[in-house]
């Protein structure tokens, strides 16, 4: 094994920074500029992004739902109106120092570069190579063809790379077709094989 894949929210870094940006911010944005309750707000966002589904890249971009919201805002601006409370899992800190040296440590999300970046910004001395799917590859990870790509762009062969994630569909399912090891992490332990990413190095010991 040559390197480690990791996915960024709900993974490294925790998932509230991202679902309060698209389940509060955004809706209360709506509310604003269009003069309804933020329920209201809320009902009709959450309806649109149903609409699209979260296999669609169109669901991962900010700008597209900006614009079809008709919200003056700019990404950048949002993003550090909640800066404080962008977090890192303290197990993912554990784990990326005790790994970084060890393995080629890569991080990949859904995200788009600006929220990636965002997000990794004081630990991004860890990764060897960042990829956002949709900025740097056009596309999100509903297919093992991006990791594959991924795998090029590195050049390491699938085997020679396990992924770690939380969702059981792009960070599991999909790299696993794309023939690279995974794991799924569940820190309340329900579906998932790990509970923290403290565990990683015993996995790689089997």
């Amino acid at each position: 094994m040559e390197a480690i894949s990791f996915d960024v929210d709900g993974t490294i870094v925790e998932a509230r920074f991202m679902d309060r940006f698209w389940n509060e911010l955004i809706p209360r944005y709506y509310a604003e500029k269009h003069g309804v309750s933020y329920e209201e707000a809320l009902d009709y966002v959450r309806k649109c992004y149903n609409e699209v589904g979260d296999k669609d890249i169109k669901w991962y971009l900010p700008d597209y739902w900006f614009e079809r919201f008709k919200l003056d805002i700019k990404l950048r601006d949002v993003l550090e109106e909640f800066r404080d409370e962008l977090e890192i899992y303290p197990d993912a800190i554990d784990a990326l120092e005790r790994l970084r040296g060890k393995y080629k440590l890569i991080a990949v999300s859904n995200a788009v570069r600006e929220i990636m970046d965002f997000e990794l910004a004081e630990i991004s001395d860890f990764f060897w190579r960042t990829f956002s799917c949709p900025s740097d590859l056009g596309d999100i990870r509903r297919k093992p063809e991006i990791y594959l790509r991924i795998c090029d762009f590195v050049k390491l062969h699938p085997s020679k790379i396990i992924h770690v994630g939380d969702h059981p569909f792009f960070d599991f399912e999909v790299p696993k077709k794309a023939g690279i090891k995974s794991f799924l992490i569940d820190r309340e332990g329900r579906n998932g094989h790990i509970r923290s990413l403290k565990e990683i190095e015993k996995l790689l010991h089997l």
